[in-house]
């Protein structure tokens, strides 16, 4: 009996250490995956400049797979003293102007030259994913009942975008994907969220998507069914308006093939290149990008912006007028 007992007793020990055991290295590889994911998430906060914006609070958190929750906006434009319906953008950090001051961002300038009012719906780091997601909620028309123009300012990244944000340990705002559901667009919800309180796990799920991404980012299938949808909505709210897509390079200098642009334009959406904009000018000339060439300066807004208002949003571009 006694020996029965200090059997048990040993076992027992032997139970608790390996548990031990197997915490301590669960610990040591969980602590080593958080380490490396903060300085990655350093790293990430200099490349993307997200302190630049002082008027929007970003904040980079170790926590993922939330449901979306939009942060604010910066500022839009009112022009209080005409009756014309105002101009709508959408975008990432370009179109939001990162970097610069209130009035000497894109849509303060585009207020200005067209004399309406620039509702600002752009986000940085964000893409074509978030137009669409803000106008397919049901109370967007309320919230903006009228536009004459809407303008999506398009950089190659935003391909690689649709597919980066499904798992991505270093940010939580935007894990917005969706998917071709047999020409239907579907909304991808997140997976394996229990397993998510592991940063070691975070980091194996990424790696897999990351290598999904190298083979998805030059496919436009998704990005136009987004398109086409977000250009339907569009006219749905708007049937009066111009949906204009403007593409800025940026300095992985990739633009869309022909092909693609031929297929926007069947939806109905203006594609206007800024290369076609700027003349003779050098885009990719230090000039025209803000120091660490990652966003615009306003130099090269000074340049597309008039020339967009002279060829693309007169008066005439709008239907029935």
């Amino acid at each position: 009996m006694l020996n029965c007992f200090i059997k048990e007793i040993n076992m027992l020990k032997k139970i608790i250490i390996n548990l031990l055991l197997i915490f301590t290295v669960f610990f040591a590889i969980e602590y080593a995956a958080f380490v490396k994911t903060k300085k990655e998430n350093i790293k990430f906060q200099q490349l993307v400049k997200l302190e630049s914006n002082k008027i929007q609070n970003y904040k980079t958190r170790y926590v993922l797979m939330e449901d979306f929750s939009p942060a604010p906006f910066r500022g839009s434009f009112i022009n209080k003293e005409t009756n014309k319906k105002p101009v709508l953008w959408f975008g990432c950090s370009f179109a939001e102007g990162a970097g610069l001051e209130d009035n000497k961002t894109p849509c303060y300038k585009i207020s200005q030259l067209t004399r309406r009012s620039c509702l600002n719906k752009t986000k940085g780091a964000t893409g074509v994913q978030y137009m669409y997601y803000q106008l397919s909620k049901q109370d967007f028309s309320k919230e903006v009942p009228q536009a004459d123009f809407i303008i999506y300012t398009f950089i190659w990244n935003h391909i690689h975008r649709l597919y980066n944000y499904q798992i991505n340990p270093l940010v939580d705002m935007f894990n917005l994907r969706y998917k071709n559901n047999n020409g239907t667009l579907e909304e991808i919800k997140p997976v394996f969220k229990p397993l998510y309180s592991s940063f070691f796990i975070r980091r194996i799920l990424n790696k897999k998507v990351n290598k999904s991404v190298l083979r998805e980012a030059n496919d436009f299938e998704l990005f136009n069914l987004i398109m086409k949808e977000t250009a339907e909505l569009v006219k749905k709210y708007y049937p009066k308006s111009t949906f204009i897509m403007l593409e800025f390079p940026d300095t992985s200098r990739k633009e869309l093939p022909l092909k693609e642009i031929k297929t926007l334009e069947s939806y109905g959406i203006i594609v206007v290149r800024v290369k076609d904009l700027i003349g003779n000018a050098d885009i990719y000339d230090d000039k025209y990008w803000q120091p660490g060439k990652i966003h615009p300066s306003e130099q090269v807004w000074d340049i597309i912006l008039p020339e967009l208002v002279k060829n693309y949003m007169h008066d005439k571009y709008l239907q029935n007028e």
